[in-house]
């Protein structure tokens, strides 16, 4: 029993990571994510359901109607990330035009998101097509493998991973897409000065001079204004990055928490002392090693 629950744990855990994965690239506009899930479905698919599927593109350049295809089973596969029932239709008539039913009887498609409720009936002469049995997502093969009996688990579970471990890390792929916003942010802070007749004091020298036992005694109060820091990227983002808990997308909720704290306010001397503590905790040790690039003139 034990072992069955931590086979299940691992299974989830590749899936939900596929899944979020593809989601990330395609809020992204990344389109290549198509082509790299088409080569990892081909050994999980076929170990999971017994089939011979081959990649069928890497046969013939932009191959009509479907990616996958097994001539022994005559079962083919269309991979999109598109779910909408319009993108369905459109691919079962390029599937019936181009005569595609005399090599295979079937043909799936494996949708990259969540399927939808379709109403629209599609009836084909020349071949079966069903929304419930042709239609399969990341739920329908995470339960298909989890009904496997346990040494065939295991197997699916080994190669899941072992699909997995040669590709793109996913905490690097949000690097990418989060590198200016953050950037941006830590610059504005890094910039910012405070400058009164006695003193010129930058927002990382408060964090380091004012400690947080003393902070917002009458002695070290004076104005510092907030400057507003963007969080439009993180924003469109937060719930894939909740979804995929590591220690940098934990660090990087961390540092997003500070600066919606920061835009919160109008100046740093009205936080509470709790919440300058985290400030300093999270914001100090970034800023104290942040270097602004010079610009290179042309």
């Amino acid at each position: 029993m034990l072992k069955r629950e931590a086979l299940t744990r691992r299974v989830l855990s590749c899936i939900g990571w596929l899944k979020n994965y593809v989601e990330l690239n395609n809020v992204n506009n990344l389109t290549d994510i198509n082509k790299y899930c088409e080569d990892f479905l081909v050994p999980i698919l076929n170990r999971t359901y017994g089939l011979r599927l081959v990649n069928l593109n890497q046969i013939k350049v932009n191959f009509p109607a479907v990616d996958l295809g097994d001539y022994d089973s005559r079962i083919c596969y269309q991979v999109s990330s598109t779910v909408d029932v319009k993108k369905i239709e459109e691919t079962l008539n390029t599937y019936d035009i181009n005569g595609l039913y005399s090599s295979f009887d079937e043909i799936y498609l494996f949708m990259l998101g969540t399927r939808k409720k379709y109403r629209k009936e599609l009836q084909y002469d020349t071949f079966p097509f069903d929304y419930k049995r042709n239609i399969k997502d990341f739920t329908d093969l995470s339960r298909d493998i989890l009904s496997k009996e346990i040494d065939e688990l295991k197997e699916i579970v080994d190669l899941l991973e072992f699909e997995m471990s040669g590709n793109n890390n996913m905490d690097e792929q949000i690097k990418l897409i989060i590198t200016d916003e953050l950037t941006t942010n830590y610059s504005t802070l890094f910039k910012q000065v405070i400058r009164t007749k006695d003193v010129e004091l930058r927002f990382r020298d408060v964090l380091n001079l004012i400690t947080p036992e003393v902070f917002g005694s009458e002695k070290f109060f004076f104005m510092l204004t907030c400057m507003r820091l963007k969080t439009t990227v993180y924003d469109k983002h937060e719930q894939l990055l909740i979804k995929h808990p590591s220690g940098y997308t934990r660090k990087l909720i961390e540092i997003y928490n500070q600066f919606k704290k920061l835009n919160s306010y109008d100046d740093l001397f009205h936080m509470r002392r709790d919440e300058y503590r985290d400030l300093v905790r999270v914001l100090q040790p970034i800023l104290n090693n942040f270097i602004i690039k010079p610009l290179v003139n042309d």
